[in-house]
């Protein structure tokens, strides 16, 4: 199938200021760009350091501003000669390492994105270990990932939750912190994820936290928040007295762990949500398969069409009245 254009992993400057190249150890014969950073998941990053000066790319020279040729008289930027390769395909960089010219072999591989443009979560029988599928494009018909416990809806940060949320322009409405990590923090392994308190389905047992809108999970009780997954992993296995949700900026929220999963399913009815999970996390196909059966024995009409898909019910009844209930709230508490 189609995987994309494949990526060198490296955010680079350019090296036109004959000072920074001199303090760089450059020869007057040297031309490159400077590494900035090299992203984690990237191959490169075992070959490729921050302050490296990348002089060429499979044989071809880049100049100080980041160019090579292209047709006669032209230049183009060096990514150019990266979107002609193939994904798993080797590349040659040569590179200059504190004054000293080493040359490397890469692989290059698709992007991984912190803030995905859509996120295909691997199947409910794979373990918690494997990496989920980032796939760079909009997938029609996958129903979004959630998971809700004492009312409190988690989903994974997407480029189309973004734009649901915020608009057309949410690239300037959403929350500076969100732009912050779509468009300069990096994935450190595979299958990092922003998992997000989405919104609250207002209910006894989350009352005061209402109004926590699209915040990032850093924490549970401690435990630094990996993905989706994680985080259901997290909450089912919790044996302690209270979930202690970490919050961005500072925020925090304590459920008391037995009330908080006994309130769960009464606040799912209420909402016509059939199961507190969407089937490609842990549980998830077990849960919907009986909440079908459950439906199906009490002969419910349309109940069963509902409990299959779960994953659109919750975003349904827990999108449409939270954001009547919050919206302006949510104009004023974006950062």
């Amino acid at each position: 199938g189609y995987t994309g254009f494949p990526c060198l992993g490296v955010e680079w400057q350019k090296l036109e200021n004959p000072d920074m190249r001199t303090a760089l150890k450059m020869k007057p014969h040297h031309k490159g760009v400077l590494v900035r950073r090299v992203e984690p998941t990237a191959p490169a990053h075992a070959a490729v350091a921050a302050y490296d000066i990348l002089l060429s790319f499979d044989g071809v020279d880049i100049s100080n501003d980041g160019t090579v040729p292209f047709r006669s008289g032209e230049r183009i930027s060096f990514s150019y000669l990266v979107s002609q390769k193939y994904t798993n395909e080797e590349a040659v960089l040569r590179l200059l390492k504190d004054g000293k010219e080493v040359t490397a072999s890469v692989s290059l591989a698709a992007p991984v994105k912190l803030i995905p443009f859509h996120i295909k979560g691997a199947p409910p029988s794979v373990s918690m270990a494997a990496p989920v599928e980032l796939i760079p494009f909009h997938i029609k018909g996958a129903p979004p990932s959630y998971f809700i416990v004492a009312g409190l809806v988690f989903t994974p940060a997407t480029v189309p939750y973004m734009r649901s949320e915020y608009g057309k322009e949410y690239d300037f409405d959403a929350p500076v912190k969100l732009l912050d990590k779509l468009m300069h923090h990096m994935a450190e392994q595979p299958r990092q994820q922003v998992v997000l308190l989405s919104q609250v389905l207002a209910a006894e047992v989350n009352i005061g936290y209402e109004e926590m809108l699209n915040t990032q999970v850093v924490a549970l009780n401690g435990v630094k928040v990996v993905d989706m997954r994680h985080l259901v992993s997290l909450v089912d296995g919790c044996t302690e007295e209270y979930l202690h949700f970490d919050l961005d900026y500072n925020q925090k929220v304590v459920l008391a762990t037995a009330h908080a999963k006994a309130a769960t399913q009464e606040i799912l009815a209420m909402h016509c949500i059939s199961s507190d999970r969407s089937p490609d996390l842990p549980g998830g196909a077990a849960a919907a398969a009986a909440a079908a059966a459950a439906a199906a024995a009490n002969g419910a009409p349309g109940s069963s069409a509902a409990a299959a898909n779960g994953a659109d019910a919750a975003a349904a009844a827990a999108g449409d009245k939270c954001k009547e209930k919050a919206g302006s709230g949510k104009s004023s508490r974006r950062r």
